[in-house]
């Protein structure tokens, strides 16, 4: 496993981090949509790319094979990182709090992520 390949995923779930449990009065205000919510756009963007950007380290590790369990595994773990993200919030005393849509925004950006590698892949 050659880690300089991980270094951006790494840092894109600091960023993550750093984002997603700032105290609730530290960000901006969001804008309000009728269709989708900002902030459920914003939670599919960011495990999104978390995906895309692990599945790159995958794909450029000499020593891992990227067949489609290790895609899937990989998929596993981002909605995994995303509902831990939820529970981190709700455990922190910021004035976040878990949320279920924050949960399942962070799964489908996951699933955006692992279209996005499929479709990159075809041409």
């Amino acid at each position: 496993m050659r880690s300089h390949y991980y270094a951006p995923a790494l840092g894109w779930a600091v960023v993550i981090l750093i984002g997603t449990l700032l105290p609730a009065n530290a960000l901006p205000p969001a804008p309000q949509w009728d269709f989708l919510t900002f902030d459920s756009l914003v939670h599919a963007i960011l495990f999104g790319t978390q995906l895309v950007l692990l599945l790159w380290a995958l794909h450029k590790d000499p020593s891992v094979t990227l067949t489609s369990g290790t895609i899937f595994l990989a998929f596993l773990l981002v909605v995994c990182f995303g509902v831990g993200v939820e529970f981190l919030q709700g455990a922190m005393p910021f004035g976040r709090m878990t949320s279920a849509v924050d949960a399942i925004s962070n799964a489908v950006g996951g699933l955006f992520g692992l279209s996005f590698w499929w479709l990159s892949r075809r041409f």
